[in-house]
């Protein structure tokens, strides 16, 4: 093959490996010269954050304090500037996201990697019912993984959301590699823009340490409440700060 022939090969394979919105790593390595606003949205309030249960990747939906958030997070947010909103899959974060999109005629893109901690087989249960020597080792450990299952329904609170299902536990890890790659991926994309994305708690906490130069580990010193909004800015120089407003 010869030099030429080479050349247009590598480029259609870049051009066909960076379609469908998704963003190449040729294409993701080179900074923005324009300063990118993520802003972090936590999903409103579901019976499950109410009572204190652990929802990992379970499809529970707002309730009614829930939707008034979203509502309430629209109208705050009404004349400031977004060019894009993205959510996790889940239905709670992206009912939440499309309370802010609809009104702006945006559409809301769903992101997998966005979705909550898995917690496997302890979907449903309250902090508190996992042993003790689990929620050590996973808080300090970050390579420790909830176990993968299916919850026993009988021990949940909300047997319906669980029942027969099973739920990937994932360890802190996991979550980084997956969410905050993905966040940046989306940095790089909307380059000079403003993106609103509606996601967990769990995924902000850990985004937080990364834009804190903090070990995942600490993940706890970030306390991210319902509807809540955390702003991160990502610099030219590959830097991320963390803004009190935008």
């Amino acid at each position: 093959m010869t030099r030429k022939a080479l050349l247009v090969f590598v480029v259609l394979g870049s051009l066909l490996l960076s379609e469908g919105g998704r963003v190449h790593p040729s294409s993701a390595s080179q900074a923005c010269a324009q300063p990118t606003k993520l802003v972090l949205v936590r999903h409103g309030q579901t019976d499950w954050n109410a009572r204190g249960l652990l929802q990992g990747n379970a499809e529970v939906p707002l309730d009614e304090t829930g939707r008034a958030q979203a509502r309430s997070l629209a109208h705050a947010v009404a004349g400031k500037r977004v060019d894009a909103v993205y959510s996790s899959p889940l239905s709670r974060a992206y009912e939440t996201a499309l309370a802010i999109a609809e009104a702006r005629g945006l559409a809301v893109g769903r992101r997998a990697e966005l979705r909550e901690i898995g917690v496997g087989i302890y979907t449903g249960l309250r902090l508190d019912r996992i042993p003790a020597d689990v929620r050590t080792a996973w808080s300090a450990n970050p390579d420790f993984p909830m176990p993968t299952g299916v919850p026993e329904a009988t021990a949940s609170a909300e047997p319906a959301y669980v029942e027969g299902r099973r739920f990937e536990g994932e360890s802190l890890n996991m979550v980084l590699e997956r969410s905050w790659r993905d966040l940046r991926d989306l940095g790089r994309q909307h380059c000079g823009q403003t993106v609103v994305v509606v996601t967990h708690g769990g995924v902000i906490q850990i985004a937080l340490t990364q834009a804190s130069g903090l070990a995942v580990t600490r993940y706890r010193a970030f306390p991210v409440s319902n509807a809540s909004q955390t702003i991160l800015e990502y610099r030219s120089d590959g830097s991320v700060a963390v803004l009190p407003d935008w």
